[in-house]
């Protein structure tokens, strides 16, 4: 049972900067959405302090956290305190719990399979998460997630990016011990980078573009400096991309 990337996960405290970074960036975000699940000491499903913007591609998408309500529980506190940049990690499954025993027997250090939701103007956005244990992935959250209500996140309309993006083509992994934990999980869609000393260990992603250099001309048009990698490849730098990394490249998929 292999587990295909889904998305990833950035936090900052300041959610509209975050936007307004990706917006600059040429991309389509969705509308701004609570962030729902269990309180200490609560019962049911309960408003959290953040909310999120999200990146829908044809295949996977980038999520974006921010602090909404900081009177309310905050259960990124932590990592808002460490740094800006990806902290959440997440894989896809069919069925959370069939999956389970999967994850648990082959890496450890997950909790059972718990609901999740988010609201919107279309609907509640349903989740089923199964999620590491931090004591265990102290790297940052990993996530195995049943979707049970794609097409309310998945919406036509927030598909087309100005900047032609088509895909989430994999996530960049700057640790070695994160890299090998991965793999035994079975995670596809994640490539190990070499570690920067006090480097988040999630260090950034690689987007794919239907057309690469209108792509970048649209991007620089935007004020943004695009550097190159190692392999030539344009580069977002982390202080354009709430922390994070991003590599473009061109699609294989087509348009």
């Amino acid at each position: 049972m292999a587990f295909p990337l889904d998305h990833t996960g950035q936090i900052r405290r300041d959610l509209d900067r975050g936007a307004e970074a990706w917006e600059r960036l040429g991309f389509r975000l969705a509308p701004e959405s609570p962030q729902m699940g269990f309180v200490p000491g609560g019962e049911g499903m309960r408003t959290w302090a953040t909310a999120n913007r999200c990146v829908l591609f044809r295949h996977g998408y980038l999520e974006l956290i921010g602090l909404r309500d900081p009177s309310r529980f905050n259960p990124w506190r932590s990592y808002m305190e460490r740094y800006e940049g990806i902290h959440i990690l997440a894989f896809r499954c069919d069925s959370a719990d069939l999956a389970y025993p999967r994850v648990a027997g082959s890496v450890g250090g997950f909790e059972p399979p718990v609901r999740r939701a988010r609201r919107t103007g279309e609907g509640e956005i349903r989740f089923r998460n199964i999620v590491s244990e931090d004591r265990a992935w102290p790297e940052g959250r990993i996530i195995v997630i049943e979707h049970q209500t794609p097409d309310l996140l998945w919406q036509p309309s927030l598909l087309e990016h100005p900047n032609g993006a088509v895909a989430l083509q994999s996530c960049l992994v700057a640790d070695e011990g994160l890299a090998a934990r991965l793999a035994r999980l079975g995670a596809e869609g994640w490539k190990e980078v070499p570690a920067k000393e006090n480097g988040p260990a999630m260090a950034g992603h690689v987007i794919a573009f239907a057309d690469l250099g209108a792509a970048i001309r649209l991007i620089e048009s935007n004020g943004v400096e695009l550097r190159e990698d190692h392999l030539g490849r344009p580069t977002v730098a982390p202080k354009d991309n709430s922390g994070a990394i991003m590599i473009l490249t061109e699609s294989d998929r087509g348009a």
